[in-house]
This record gives C-alpha cells, structure tokens and sequence, in this order.
C-alpha cells in the first residue's frame, strides 16, 4: 500500500485511485491479526476490525447494485437487520477478507464502465432526502466516504489491540522492512497481561452496595444480574463490579480482586503455578468472558480473565 495514491490524469481515474486506496486500508489493518483477534471489540463501542471489514463489504455490495441499476432504481429493499448483522464478525477473518476483495473488484470494474452523469434515483428510506436525483458519480464519492470513515475505526481498533499503526502495517504487508524514520510492525511476544481488566468487590448485601457505588459514582451498573453488578468507569472505560459474598470461593476471606486481561487462559494459568502459585477459584465461562484466580506464593489472589 503505497502511503499517497499515484498520479490520476482524469475524473475516472481518481474515482478509482481513491476507492482502491481506501479499500486496501482494510487489507492493511487486518494484516497479521488471528481470528480472535479480529473480532475483538476495544472500547466503549462493540466495533471490531473483523465486523467494520464485513460492514463495508455489505456497503459495497449495496451501492454497486443501486449504481449497476441506475437509471432505474434499485429493486431490493432495505433490511434493518441485516445492516445490524453486518457489523458482527462470523469469526473467520480470511473469508470475510475474500467476500471483501471480490466486491471490491467488482466496484473497480464498475467506476471503470459506467457512465458518471447516469443519474440514480434516491432510494425510498425515511433517512434519505427526497425530490432529488443523484448520479452515478454521486455514489462513487459516497462509497469513498463510508471507506475513509471505517477505515478510520479500524485503524484505532487495531492501534488499541496491539499499537500497531497504518504505515508500519503496511510496511510488514508489503514486505518493505523498516525505514530510516519508520519500523515495519511486527508480532511482538505474548506477555502474561494487557493490563487490568475488572476489579471486583463483594458485599454481603449487594442492593445497599449497588445503590451505594451508584451514588458514590454517579452513574447506575450497565451490566446487572442478581448476584453480580458492573460498572464502566472513566474515559478508558475501566470495569468495576460487586460481586454477592456467597458467590465467591473463600467468600469470609476476600475483600477485592483484581482481574488481569490475558491471551489463553490455561496457559497464564499453567505459567502461575509453575511459578509456584497454586488454584484458587477454577475457570468458568460466562457469555463474553472465561475466568479463573490463582493465589500467589505470598498469598495474594491474582484473577484471570480472557475476553
């Protein structure tokens, strides 16, 4: 991925120098990533590189079928769920990239033998404007906006799962090494964390502690169940959670524990142990997360958790 787009001598051109440009920031972003990798959400939103690379082959795939009907409208009609299913990773990063790369050939090939001034009736949705008539030039420059704006969530999901950043992904996807200002990302080693996940209180009476903690923090827990409560706190979305006294393993003895995020939970759980830590609460698995706790040689609970 070259980092400007190269020369264009006309209006076609452009349209298909900017949109390849665009649609290989997606090849770029996801280059290195394993599957759990890819579908991995890394902020307050449940945005994923895998989902955003799905998304924008569905955007693709809409917008070529409204241009290749023009100047008739498009027959299909639009599905609410469908848009919503679009942004959800099916796990397998490889073939969302190759259903990917097929519609972005087909849209190429489009901006190459359609004719611009064709004009395209505006579909018939209570977000669009009415009374007007776009062009097939329209929808080109509309499909380069969706691009440049995912491509952007991209580049701060992936940033945010392993600091990697554009110029250096395309670097190691090109195969350049590294420049005199600019190193080539590469995979660095697994560490034992990526930082603290959750930390979790209890409490012998989890209303009063719920309404205590809300009011402490101003905000109610987004995530309730009866015997656990969750809150997100700060600007980086830090986890907080009560949980009910009779719930936890050695519910007399704990006060807090601190969960730390991990990649593979039965191998972090194998390296405490050999490392002379012993089992303290076995793993268990809930609809996103998979836990367990180990108690250090001095005592301490150390908790796991993998997303």
């Amino acid at each position: 991925m070259p980092f400007h787009v190269p020369p264009v001598n006309d209006e076609v051109s452009s349209i298909r120098a900017f949109l390849a440009q665009q649609q290989d920031a997606f090849r770029v972003v996801a280059h290195g990533l394993t599957n759990a990798e890819a579908g991995k959400a890394r902020s307050a939103s449940a945005l994923t590189v895998g989902g955003l690379i799905k998304h924008v082959t569905q955007v693709q795939e809409h917008w070529l079928g409204t241009a290749l009907a023009a100047p008739q409208r498009d027959s299909r009609k639009a599905d609410p769920e469908s848009h919503h299913d679009g942004f959800r990773f099916d796990g397998d990063l490889a073939a969302q990239l190759a259903a990917f790369d097929d519609v972005s050939a087909r849209v190429l090939d489009a901006v190459d033998s359609l004719d611009l001034s064709t004009p395209v009736p505006v579909p018939e949705a209570p977000w669009f404007p009415k009374d007007v008539t776009w062009s097939v030039r329209w929808v080109w420059m509309h499909v380069i906006e969706e691009l440049a704006r995912h491509a952007g969530h991209a580049d701060i999901i992936r940033e945010s799962l392993d600091g990697a950043q554009m110029f250096s992904l395309g670097l190691a996807r090109d195969g350049l090494g590294d420049l005199p200002f600019l190193k080539s990302w590469r995979r660095e080693p697994v560490r034992f964390s990526r930082g603290v996940s959750t930390v979790r209180l209890h409490a012998d009476d989890l209303v009063k502690a719920t309404e205590w903690y809300s009011e402490l923090l101003g905000a109610e827990p987004y995530f309730v169940q009866p015997e656990y409560v969750e809150w997100r706190v700060g600007p980086n979305r830090h986890e907080l959670g009560i949980l009910d006294r009779k719930y936890a393993d050695d519910h007399n003895a704990l006060g807090s524990v601190v969960y730390w995020e991990v990649e593979g939970l039965e191998s972090a759980i194998a390296d405490l142990l050999e490392r002379g830590g012993s089992e303290h609460e076995p793993i268990r698995a809930g609809e996103a997360y998979r836990w367990a706790s180990v108690i250090d040689p001095f005592g301490n609970v150390l908790g796991l958790m993998e997303r």
